[in-house]
C-alpha cells in the first residue's frame, strides 16, 4: 500500500509539473503573440503615415530599422507580476540593438501633464508663479498611482546608466536623491507588492551595469554656474546627490565653465568634467559620454526648457509622459490668462505626427491605468548620422 501511495504521488507531482510546464509554454505563447502584435500595429501605423505623405520615406525606414523594444514585467524573466498588472508591457521606442549602435547615447524624457480644462485636447505640464512649477497642483495636491509607477520604471529602465539634468534644476530640487525611490517610495505603505516588485526590476537593472551610473549635470558655461549659485551650495553641502556614492558625477560643459568650477568642485574619483571645447556642443559632449564613458541609455530629467533645446538638436529619442484628467478648477485655472498657455503646454492632440499631442512625436504606445491616467510613449525621428 505504501507502495502504491508512493508510486500515486509520484505521479501526481509529475503530472503538475508536466501542467505548470505546459501552462508556462502556452503563456509564453500567447504573450509572444501579443508582442508580435504591438510591434505590428506600431508597423502598420509608420506604413500607413508614409502613405499618406505624413512621414517620409526616409523616416518610415528610420523608424522601421529602430524597432521597440517590448519589456513584459509578467514573464519569466522578470516574474514581476505585481507590476504587470498595471503595466503588462513597458515599450522604449528603440531595439537594443539599434541603441547600442548609435555614437552618442540614447535619450528619453520624463514628464507629466494636465488637462487644462474639462475635456480639453491641451495638455499642460507647469503652472506659472506656483512652488516646483506647480506640478502638484496638475494632479489635484496628491501623488497619482499612475505617475508614481510610470515614473519609477523611467527611472529604473531608462536611467539605470544615467540621469540628466540642468544645473538649475538640480539647485531647484537639491534636496532630492533624483532615484527611483522619490516615487516608489509611495507604494511602501499602500502597495507593498508592487514596491517589492519595482525593487527586483531595479536590481535586474542594476545587474547590468558594467561601468559606473552616473548624474549628469548640464551647465553650458561659466555664467551657467554663476547664476545658478551650485558653488555657494556645495560648499555649505546642500546637494544631496554629492552625499551619495551609488552614482559618479559628470559635469557637461564648456572650457570656460570647467576653468570656472573645477577650481572649487574639484575632479576626483567621484567627480568628471566632460568639456566640449570652447564653446558648448550637445552632440561632441554627448558623444564623449559614449566613447570615453560607455554610456548608452540616458533619462533626461532636466526640465522642459532644456528637453526642447535638445530636441531642436536632434539628441532626444523619445518622451514619456503620464497625461492626467483636468483636476479641477480650485487646482488648474487659466481663465482670462490665455497669453499664460502656450508657455506652459506640453501638447495639444492633433499636434503629432499621427494625430498625438506631441509636435513632431508620434504615439509609440499607450496604456490607461486606473481608467483615468495614460502611460504614453512617444517617439522623435533621430538623425541617421548617429546610427553608426
Amino acid at each position: 500500500m505504501i507502495r502504491h501511495d508512493s508510486f500515486f504521488y509520484s505521479l501526481i507531482n509529475e503530472y503538475f509539473y508536466f501542467y505548470k510546464k505546459l501552462n508556462k509554454i502556452i503563456s509564453d505563447t500567447r504573450n509572444q503573440s501579443i508582442m508580435e502584435n504591438i510591434l505590428e500595429q506600431y508597423n502598420a501605423k509608420l506604413y500607413f503615415l508614409q502613405e499618406k505623405n505624413v512621414i517620409s520615406k526616409e523616416q518610415l525606414d528610420h523608424f522601421l530599422q529602430r524597432g521597440l523594444q517590448i519589456i513584459e514585467p509578467g514573464s519569466s524573466q522578470y516574474n514581476l507580476y505585481s507590476l504587470a498588472k498595471f503595466l503588462p508591457y513597458i515599450i522604449i521606442g528603440a531595439s537594443k540593438d539599434y541603441i547600442d549602435k548609435l555614437n552618442i547615447p540614447y535619450q528619453a524624457t520624463s514628464f507629466i501633464a494636465a488637462q487644462a480644462s474639462p475635456n480639453s485636447d491641451r495638455y499642460i505640464y507647469k503652472i506659472p508663479m506656483k512652488k516646483g512649477g506647480g506640478v502638484r497642483q496638475l494632479t489635484g495636491n496628491k501623488r497619482q498611482f499612475g505617475d508614481n509607477l510610470f515614473a519609477s520604471t523611467h527611472k529604473i529602465i531608462i536611467g539605470y546608466q544615467a540621469i540628466l539634468t540642468s544645473i538649475y534644476n538640480l539647485v531647484q530640487n537639491k534636496e532630492q536623491t533624483l532615484d527611483w525611490k522619490f516615487y516608489a517610495n509611495h507604494f511602501q505603505q499602500s502597495s507593498p507588492d508592487l514596491y517589492e516588485d519595482l525593487v527586483k526590476l531595479n536590481d535586474i537593472y542594476s545587474r547590468q551595469i558594467i561601468s559606473p551610473s552616473f548624474f549628469i549635470i548640464v551647465a553650458r558655461h561659466a555664467q551657467s554656474f554663476q547664476r545658478s549659485g551650485i558653488i555657494d551650495l556645495y560648499l555649505k553641502n546642500q546637494i544631496t546627490i554629492f552625499n551619495q556614492t551609488l552614482r559618479k558625477i559628470i559635469f557637461l560643459t564648456d572650457q570656460s565653465g570647467y576653468d570656472y568650477c573645477s577650481k572649487v568642485i574639484k575632479e576626483s574619483d567621484n567627480i568628471k568634467y566632460v568639456t566640449t571645447g570652447e564653446s558648448f556642443n550637445i552632440q561632441k559632449g554627448l558623444s564623449d559620454l559614449k566613447k570615453y564613458y560607455k554610456i548608452n541609455l540616458i533619462l533626461n530629467d532636466g526640465g522642459r526648457i532644456m528637453s526642447n533645446g535638445f530636441k531642436e538638436n536632434g539628441v532626444i529619442a523619445e518622451e514619456r509622459v503620464t497625461l492626467e484628467p483636468y483636476p479641477g478648477k480650485e487646482y488648474l485655472d487659466f481663465d482670462h490668462q490665455d497669453h499664460l498657455l502656450k508657455d506652459c503646454t506640453l501638447g495639444i492632440k492633433g499636434s503629432g505626427l499621427d494625430g498625438s499631442e506631441l509636435n513632431g512625436g508620434l504615439l509609440a504606445h499607450s496604456i490607461k491605468i486606473n481608467n483615468e491616467e495614460k502611460a504614453n510613449v512617444y517617439v522623435y525621428p533621430l538623425n541617421d548620422t548617429y546610427a553608426t
